[in-house]
């Protein structure tokens, strides 16, 4: 056998070695990303239930609506996985310009959809859409085509740095007047974390970091009932009828799961003790019926998409797909951690919802786009040695 020979036969192999890698990185992917949102369909039935019969007549309203973006979502990841990826690319400007117009268009009259004094929703017809959900994925990849330019001098403030935050800060204004100081807080550290590993130098880093801090600062300080729930999370007894019923009752409810939980469907907290339960808390849901086996269980989940997402982060040969990847990975990462940390009482309450589980229909077919672009990342494209 000459060299020529012994070198096609060796690149075959690492070709079929890497695509086998591949796929089954992307298969894992998809079936993790299948069991949380099938683990969120069942607690969002089990914890809406009997509340939306009451105010309804239809138990089934709340799943019935879920599943249906479900069934769109992997539908979608399916297409998405049969598209050059040069469109996915090609739609950031696109992404970014139709978030920027429809958090605008939260505060047209008869668009507007509004719930807790907060207008975040746009309305039409019965049917709501929050595009801040949008604003997440479209920020992230913005910033990733925007860092992989061959201009970009990441040493640079006026070229490499500031066009990103001036882009984060459009985002974060028009957010801040709905006002939604959650979503903002997890943008910017999704834009920290994508300008740190694009290798800022460490004295951007302090003035970024300042920055932020004295802004959330100033924003709590702004707003009275801020500086209330700030009170509230550091003593929730104070105010048990009032700022800390909620997190009290999810705190109840992790206590009444114990290790194993009261079974499915058997939650107590959901029969209008903890509010909207099936929404934000529903982690709480979770613990009181399947115990803290059931907690451990999603967290694992969770922690094992973080390694997949590592994974194909590091796969990627491309600069712009390796941002991406990196992106919507520590996205999906972040908002699970703000909500763990919410619902077990570690963080201030905040309306972040659980990806995968809480019940909105914008949250998840967003992230279902957002897996569906990292499995089109964890492909790979075959050229024939001749």
């Amino acid at each position: 056998m000459d060299l020529n020979t012994t070198i096609s036969t060796n690149l075959s192999e690492e070709l079929k070695t890497s695509i086998k890698e591949r796929v089954s990185i992307r298969t894992m992917l998809l079936v993790v990303v299948a069991f949380l949102t099938g683990l969120g369909l069942l607690a969002i039935y089990a914890s809406s239930s009997i509340p939306i019969y009451h105010e309804t007549g239809d138990s089934l309203h709340y799943f019935r609506k879920q599943a249906v973006v479900a069934v769109v979502g992997f539908l979608t990841i399916f297409v998405m996985g049969h598209i050059p990826f040069r469109w996915i690319e090609r739609s950031t400007l696109y992404l970014v310009l139709a978030s920027i117009i429809l958090l605008c268009l939260v505060h047209v009259p008869f668009l507007e959809g509004r719930a807790g004094g907060a207008s975040r929703w746009i309305l039409i017809k019965g049917i709501s859409f929050q595009p801040a959900e949008l604003a997440k994925l479209a920020l992230v990849m913005f910033l990733a085509k925007n860092l992989s330019r061959p201009r970009c001098d990441i040493a640079n403030f006026k070229t490499g740095i500031l066009p990103n935050l001036i882009v984060f800060f459009i985002f974060a204004a028009l957010l801040m007047i709905q006002p939604d100081l959650g979503t903002t807080v997890l943008l910017f550290v999704i834009s920290f974390l994508m300008l740190f590993v694009a290798g800022v130098p460490s004295r951007f880093i302090w003035m970024i970091s300042i920055g932020a801090i004295i802004s959330l600062g100033a924003a709590i300080l702004a707003a009275p009932y801020r500086i209330a729930r700030v009170l509230t999370f550091l003593n929730p007894w104070k105010e048990v009828r009032t700022g800390g019923f909620q997190i009290i009752q999810s705190y109840l409810g992790f206590q009444n799961g114990g290790l194993w939980g009261l079974g499915l469907g058997e939650s107590r907290q959901k029969l209008f003790f903890l509010p909207d339960a099936h929404t934000d808390f529903i982690l709480s849901v979770v613990g009181e019926e399947l115990g803290l086996f059931g907690v451990i269980l999603i967290c694992f989940l969770f922690a094992f998409l973080v390694l997949i997402c590592v994974r194909i982060v590091k796969l990627q040969t491309d600069e712009y797909r390796r941002y991406l990847a990196f992106g919507i990975g520590s996205l999906i990462c972040f908002q699970a951690v703000l909500n763990i940390g919410v619902t077990m009482g570690v963080l201030p309450t905040k309306g972040i919802s659980l990806p995968f589980l809480s019940n909105g229909a914008s949250s998840l077919i967003v992230f279902l786009i957002g897996i569906g672009i990292l499995a089109r990342l964890s492909q790979i494209e075959v050229k024939k040695v001749k």
